[in-house]
C-alpha cells in the first residue's frame, strides 16, 4: 500500500473523531445551559442574591455542612467543579488555541462570570464569586485530565 493511500484513512479517522468531540461539546453545552438556567436546583423569583466575598460561601458550607446536609454541600461545591471539567477537557480536543492552560483558565473564568451574571439578571440563582472560583477550578481540572490522557485519546489534527 502506498503512502498516498495510507494518508486518506488517517485523515478520515481524525475527521470522525473531531466530529465526535464537537458533538460531545454540543451535548455538554446543552446540558450545562439547562442546569444553569432551568434545572431542578434553580430558584425562580424571590429576592436577588449575590456574594462578592471570595470563599465566603465555600467556608459557610464547610463550617455548617451538618445543617445544610452532605448532599447540598456536594451539589453546591463538587457540582460546580464537575460541571466545568468537560469544558477544560473538550475545548483542547476541538480548538488548537485552547491547548494551553492559560487559555482554559480564561475561557472557564469568562464563561462562569457570564453565567453568574445571567443567573442574577434572570433571577434563576444567585451571583456568587465562589461559584466562579469553583467553576474555573473545574475547568483547570478538566484540562489536567486532558493533558494526562492525551496519548490515550484517538488522534486529532
Amino acid at each position: 500500500m502506498s503512502d498516498q493511500n495510507r494518508v486518506k484513512p488517517q485523515r478520515l479517522y481524525a475527521r470522525v473523531w473531531s466530529r465526535v468531540y464537537q458533538l460531545l461539546f454540543l451535548a455538554y453545552t446543552t446540558v450545562l445551559i439547562w442546569e444553569l438556567f432551568l434545572g431542578k436546583y434553580r430558584s425562580h423569583g424571590g429576592p436577588r442574591r449575590y456574594n462578592l466575598t471570595p470563599l465566603k460561601t465555600i467556608e459557610s458550607y464547610i463550617e455548617n455542612y451538618e445543617s445544610f446536609g452532605v448532599s447540598i454541600v456536594l451539589i453546591n461545591l463538587a457540582g460546580n467543579i464537575v460541571a466545568f471539567m468537560p469544558l477544560g477537557f473538550l475545548l483542547p480536543l476541538i480548538f488548537k488555541r485552547t491547548r494551553r492552560l492559560i487559555a482554559i483558565i480564561g475561557i472557564a473564568l469568562l464563561t462562569s462570570i457570564t453565567a453568574e451574571i445571567c443567573q442574577y439578571i434572570f433571577n434563576v440563582g444567585g451571583l456568587d464569586i465562589d461559584d466562579v472560583l469553583l467553576n474555573t477550578f473545574g475547568g483547570v481540572l478538566g484540562y489536567l485530565v486532558y493533558q494526562s490522557s492525551r496519548k490515550l485519546l484517538p488522534h486529532r489534527n
